[in-house]
């Protein structure tokens, strides 16, 4: 009987680099059908194949002398063995071999006897299938055959490796064109966003004090523009981004003292990176000696090569008005910080087919009654106040006849006739595409109504701020099951309210996430406090980041804790393009200068690294012979052609110019060297004439000591070949 060949230890990884490749099931292809091609010839075999060996089967990317086969089962396949060695795998008569005497491909169609074959092995060492030759005949494989076949194999896995790499180059330049258009697209939004807000905005050069200001700037402290000309050479020039970052001169005139220390610490907090946006309130004065309270936000958007901050952009937001209601209300309304505690709330349910009604023990509660009790439904409408019985009537008969649900506010007498608010949701579910069921909670919000009539009654203006504002508001308990939230937070998720309260913020999370939600949930319960960023999904499978800072409040019967959050989602989107932008070069797609400043800060001591330096000859000419473009094309080449040739782990960089390093960590001379002679052999299909000087960074010695050593000995080659032009 046939015997399938072992699965090698690898073969998880062997698998995962193999659909990685992109290659399985795709159309023929030239350049494999010629390795393929050259195999039959060059052995005088009748059939050679170029297979891929996934977790089933062996899949023909090359095929001749099979046509009409593009597959066969790994069980029964000859290159599942190949794929166990880095050696050619030979049997000169399958009939003959236990191993395959019994196998169905050579005991019928297409009847092999000898089959020969070599691995194709990648730079990583995985082998993804075999290049193979089959006869019908028995017959043995010369030593030079055997040389042959191993040379096309090897020639079939650089080119996987070069067609991968295609690939995702063309994938990132389709990627590069779309963020370009989303940047434009999002400044423009950014600029019209900042006019309706009436922000101020202010850029600060760091290293030089110098300072940019919009007219909204100076409007909000009465200031015209031209007035700061006078004030921005020492408002923000005074602030030291080291030694302290005390904050002097004019802005110490400007800004409340007691306010300065802790702007002054939220800023140095940000510029050392601490932070990642610069936020503080203070107390400003204004132009005619008022205070006024100013919302000040910031972040370095660039940086000196040796990381320290450059420049700053921030705004300027006049939240006086804010300030002076939420002082107000505190000093009349106390209990507004928790006007959206949850006092109980009730469950029932209406079946849409027999019309009973069930509550739960606490909507029994709300209603004076006993736990247990049943009600009908005309009973349970009647609870409520005569004004809202219609309204809820037509709620519940929307929701029967077209499966609309509710969120009311309406007032209820109870059975013990006290009078009371309640907040009412209902919502329907169906079977076979009709509404079967009715569902819903019910909530005394007295308290809470109480307290938002009052408010209404005597602070209109911060109501009105409080329902429009941006922040994402909401109280869950020690478990993590939402109890209240604003609309602002539902909006974000894509849910009604009523949809949100009572849900266990895990069912709008990755299942991964569960263990990091209870470790946040076990650290606010005992600190009392906890910060950070929430990873949710919404409504409709968006992922949300929320910058969350939620505290515990122990005042009332039950603890809770209350979140406050922002919606950072595309902040951090746009902060990590940044990032990858600000490290890479646009036409190469290499890694730029800045990254190199990157690499050089996080070296360990005795860390040994090879660096090679590589200047392009006679480039200039082909700037001036051929036009910008064409020299773009010689870089972009020469950056693919010195990734080729290089390991998997080792860094290309377009330092500047023409000019590329190449960075091998962990290497030593012997290393670096048989890299050097890799690129010396494919010098011949290079894009463009190159010269090379190489170094080995050993001990504390900077990297920059090793760049400088290897440009040295660049020159000295040459010098040497007296080479002077560029």
């Amino acid at each position: 009987m046939a015997v399938s060949a072992p699965l090698s230890i690898d073969e998880g990884r062997r698998l995962e680099r193999l659909l990685e490749l992109g290659v399985l099931d795709t159309e023929a292809e030239p350049l494999f059908d010629a390795l393929t091609k050259a195999a039959s010839l060059l052995t005088g075999a009748p059939i050679a194949l170029m297979t891929l060996v996934d977790e089933q089967r062996q899949w023909f990317k090359s095929n001749v002398g099979l046509e009409g086969t593009r597959e066969t089962s790994r069980a029964v396949a000859f290159c599942s063995y190949t794929i166990l060695g880095d050696q050619p795998f030979v049997v000169p008569d399958a009939a003959e071999d236990p191993r395959f005497a019994d196998n169905p491909l050579v005991t019928g169609a297409p009847h092999i006897r000898f089959y020969a074959g070599a691995p194709i092995t990648l730079n990583d060492g995985l082998r993804m299938g075999a290049l193979c030759v089959i006869d019908r005949q028995p017959r043995r494989l010369s030593g030079e055959h055997a040389a042959i076949l191993q040379a096309l194999a090897i020639a079939a896995a650089e080119a996987l490796e070069q067609r991968k790499a295609a690939l995702e180059r063309s994938e990132s330049l389709h990627r590069e064109a779309l963020l370009h258009r989303l940047l434009v697209e999002d400044r423009t939004r950014l600029a019209a966003i900042l006019d309706a807000s009436q922000a101020g905005t202010w850029e600060w050069n760091v290293q030089t004090g110098e300072m940019r200001f919009n007219e909204q700037w100076a409007s909000i402290l009465g200031y015209a523009l031209e007035d700061l000309d006078l004030l921005s050479s020492s408002v923000w020039r005074d602030v030291q981004a080291d030694e302290g970052g005390i904050i002097q001169g004019a802005q110490r005139r400007l800004t409340h003292p007691d306010d300065l220390p802790q702007m002054d610490a939220c800023l140095q907090e940000h510029l050392r990176g601490e932070r990642p946006l610069f936020e503080s309130e203070a107390r400003l004065r204004h132009k005619h000696g008022h205070w006024l309270w100013g919302l000040l936000r910031g972040r370095v958007i660039s940086r000196t090569d040796d990381g320290k901050a450059l420049w700053m952009y921030g705004t300027l937001v006049d939240v006086s008005e804010r300030k002076r209601m939420e002082r107000r209300l505190h000093e009349s309304e106390a209990f507004l910080d928790r006007s959206g505690r949850v006092a109980g709330v009730g469950g029932w349910q209406l079946d849409l087919a027999t019309h009973q009604l069930t509550w739960s023990d606490q909507t029994c509660a709300i209603h004076d009654l006993p736990a247990g009790h049943i009600p009908t439904l005309g009973e349970a409408i009647h609870y409520y106040a005569p004004e809202a019985r219609e309204q809820i009537q037509q709620a519940v008969a929307r929701g029967a006849e077209d499966g609309k649900g509710w969120d009311l506010e309406l007032p209820m007498i109870t059975a013990k006739g006290r009078h009371i608010w309640v907040r009412a949701a209902g919502a329907v579910e169906f079977e076979h595409g009709k509404p079967c069921l009715l569902i819903g909670a019910i909530q005394d919000i007295t308290a809470r109504k109480q307290a938002v009539e009052s408010v209404q009654r005597s602070e209109r203006r911060f109501r009105k701020l409080f329902e429009e504002s941006l922040g994402l508001i909401c109280t869950h308990d020690l478990h993590g099951t939402i109890l209240s939230v604003n609309p602002a937070a539902a909006q974000s998720l894509g849910y009604s309210i009523g949809e949100l309260l009572g849900r266990p913020f895990k069912e709008m999370m990755d299942p991964s996430l569960h263990g990091s939600f209870d470790a946040y949930l076990r650290r606010v319960t005992s600190e009392g406090v906890a910060h950070g960023l929430l990873q949710i999904k919404s409504k409709d499978g968006r992922n949300l980041v929320w910058q969350f800072h939620n505290s515990l409040d122990t005042e009332d019967e039950e603890p809770y804790v209350l979140g406050h959050a922002l919606d950072v989602t595309e902040r951090m989107r746009h902060e990590s393009q940044l990032r990858e932008w600000s490290v890479r070069d646009s036409l190469t797609g290499l890694f730029n200068r800045r990254y190199l400043g990157q690499v050089s800060e996080q070296l360990n001591h005795n860390e040994r690294w090879g660096c090679i330096v590589i200047d392009l000859e006679g480039f200039k000419s082909v700037n001036d012979t051929h036009g910008h473009q064409r020299g773009d094309e010689v870089l972009v080449a020469m950056g693919h052609f010195l990734t080729m040739h290089v390991r998997p782990d080792d860094i290309v960089i377009r330092s500047g110019g023409d000019e590329f390093v190449v960075l091998l960590p962990h290497a030593g001379e012997q290393e670096t060297l048989a890299i050097v002679r890799r690129l010396e052999m494919a010098r011949a299909s290079a894009p463009n004439r190159f010269t090379m000087g190489y170094a080995i960074r050993i001990g504390d010695m900077p990297l920059d000591a090793a760049l400088a050593s290897a440009d040295s000995q660049l020159y000295r080659v040459r010098r040497d070949r007296g080479y002077q032009g560029r």
